[in-house]
C-alpha cells in the first residue's frame, strides 16, 4: 500500500485496470415536482417514525442537495440495506458531478436489489457522462498536441496511462514531463510511484523520492512512500525512520499506522497490530485498508465471523477491493464452506479475470471434489498469468494427474492475500 499520484496539484488514487461497461442506454424524462412545505412536514411529523428517504427526495426536489444528502445517510444508518437511499445518494453525486461515487452507490443499490432497473439504468447513464477510455486519451493526447511544451500535459496523460495499468507508458510521458520542468518535485514522485509499482526500489523508486524529498522536504507522501519502499526493501529501521518523518509532518496520516499494525502482524504480534489498525480508523473512519487488515487478524484468530465482517466493510466502502473479495472467499474455503467459497472466488475474477490466486484456490476445491476437467482449467489458468508476470512455471503444473491425493492436500491450504506477509 502507498500512495497517490500527482496530477494538476491534486492527488489521484487509482484502482489499476478498471472494467468498461458495454452500454445500451435510454434516456429517462423525470418530472422535477416541488413539494409544498406541508407536505414534507406531514412526512415528518405526526409522531410517525421518519422515513428519511422520502424526506431526502423532497429535499432534493426543493434543490436542497446538501439537506437531502444527509437524509439519505440517516436512512442507511437506520437501515443499511435500503437500496433506494443508496440510488438517491447516487443521484446527488451526479448532481455535484462526482461521477466515481454515484458509480459506488448504484453498484451498491444494485448488489442489494439486483432487480433494480432504475439503478441499472443511472449506472449506465453515468458511464456514459463520464466518457469512454478513447475520449478521454484523445482529450489529453489532443493537450499535448496543442501545447508540446507543457510539462503539465504529459504529467496528465502519464496519469491516464498509469491508471489504466500501462506504466511503461506513464514513465515516458513523465521523463519526457522532466526534460520540460526538472526541477518538479510531483513529476520525481509520480516517476517514482510508477516505478514503485514494478518493484524496482533500490535502484529507481527509492533515489527518486529522495530527490522528491530534496525538492519538497515537507511532502509526506513522498515521505510516506519511501518508508514504504525501505520496508519492501528489507531495510527497516530506514522505514521506521521515514514513518516517523511522515508523521512529525501530518499526525493524522493514517496509512503509517495501518503499515505499523502489518508489522506487528508479521511479527504475530496481533493485539499490537489491532491497536494500531484501530489508531488509522480513529483517524479515517473509511480507511479500507485498516479493515482489510483487520479481517486478515481475526482469520489468523480462527475468528472468521469477524473476519467476513471486515472484509466486508473494506469492500462497502471500496467495492473494487480485490484483497478483501479473496479474502472472503479464503474464509469460506477455510471453514469447509466450499461452494460459497467456488461462489466467492468466482466474484473476485469478475473483478479480475487475472488474479492467479483466485484460480488457483478454485482449483483445488475442484480438484478435492474429483472435478478433474474443472480443477485442470484453474491451474492451467493459474500457471498462464503467473508466467505472464513472472516469467516462472507455475508449481500448479504438477497436479495435472490429480488422482494423486496427497499431493493435492500439500495444496489444499489457502492464503490470506497481503503483500507484507508475502516476503514470508
Amino acid at each position: 500500500m502507498y500512495n497517490a499520484l500527482y496530477c494538476n496539484n491534486i492527488f489521484l488514487n487509482f484502482l489499476g485496470r478498471e472494467c468498461m461497461l458495454r452500454i445500451i442506454i435510454s434516456k429517462i424524462k423525470k418530472q422535477g415536482l416541488l413539494i409544498p412545505l406541508a407536505i414534507l412536514m406531514a412526512l415528518v411529523g405526526c409522531g410517525k417514525p421518519t422515513d428519511h428517504v422520502e424526506v431526502g427526495q423532497a429535499l432534493l426536489a426543493q434543490g436542497k442537495v446538501e439537506d437531502a444528502s444527509i437524509e439519505f445517510k440517516k436512512a442507511i444508518e437506520k437501515n443499511p440495506d435500503s437500496a433506494e437511499a443508496y440510488f438517491c445518494l447516487g443521484n446527488i453525486y451526479v448532481k455535484r458531478q462526482e461521477l466515481e461515487k454515484a458509480v459506488t452507490y448504484y453498484r451498491k443499490a444494485i448488489d442489494i436489489n439486483p432487480q433494480y432497473v432504475d439503478a441499472y439504468k443511472r449506472l449506465s447513464e453515468t458511464f456514459v457522462e463520464m466518457g469512454s477510455p478513447d475520449t478521454v486519451f484523445d482529450r489529453k493526447y489532443n493537450a499535448i498536441e496543442e501545447d508540446p511544451g507543457d510539462p503539465m500535459a504529459r504529467i496528465d496523460l502519464g496519469v491516464l496511462y498509469h491508471k489504466w495499468d500501462q506504466t511503461r507508458n506513464a514513465i515516458t510521458e513523465y521523463e519526457e514531463a522532466l526534460k520540460l520542468d526538472p526541477d518538479n518535485p510531483f513529476i520525481y514522485y509520480n516517476l517514482a510511484v510508477a516505478y514503485q509499482d514494478m518493484n524496482l526500489f533500490e535502484d529507481k523508486a527509492i533515489p527518486l523520492y529522495m530527490k522528491t524529498i530534496e525538492l519538497k522536504p515537507d511532502f509526506d507522501n513522498a515521505h510516506y512512500n519511501l518508508a514504504v519502499s525501505y520496508l519492501k526493501s528489507n531495510r527497516l529501521e530506514e522505514a521506521m525512520t521515514e514513518y516517523k518523518r511522515t508523521l512529525e509532518i501530518n499526525p493524522n496520516y493514517a496509512p503509517v499506522y495501518v503499515d505499523y499494525g502489518m508489522i506487528q502482524l508479521k511479527e504475530k504480534n496481533f493485539d499490537e497490530a489491532m491497536k494500531h489498525y484501530d489508531k488509522a480508523l480513529e483517524i479515517d473512519p473509511d480507511n479500507v485498508e485498516a479493515y482489510y487488515q483487520k479481517g486478515i487478524v481475526y482469520a489468523f484468530q480462527e475468528n472468521y465471523e469477524e473476519a467476513l465482517k471486515m472484509n466486508r466493510k473494506a469492500l462497502e466502502i471500496n467495492p473494487k477491493h480485490i484483497n478483501s473479495q479473496f479474502n472472503i472467499a479464503v474464509v469460506y474455503h477455510k471453514k469447509g464452506n466450499l461452494k460459497r467459497a467456488i461462489a466467492e472466488y468466482d466474484l473476485t475474477l469478475e473483478l479480475d479475470r487475472n488474479y492467479q490466486d483466485a484460480y488457483y484456490n478454485r482449483g483445488q476445491i475442484y480438484a478435492s471434489l474429483g472435478n478433474r476437467p474443472q480443477a485442470y482449467g484453474d491451474y492451467i489458468a493459474y500457471s498462464k498469468i503467473l508466467k505472464a508476470k513472472t516469467g516462472k512455471e507455475a508449481a500448479a503444473l504438477a497436479l495435472r494427474g490429480v488422482e494423486d491425493k496427497e499431493q493435492v492436500q500439500r495444496y489444499m491450504i489457502p492464503s490470506f492475500k497481503d503483500w507484507i506477509l508475502e516476503q514470508e
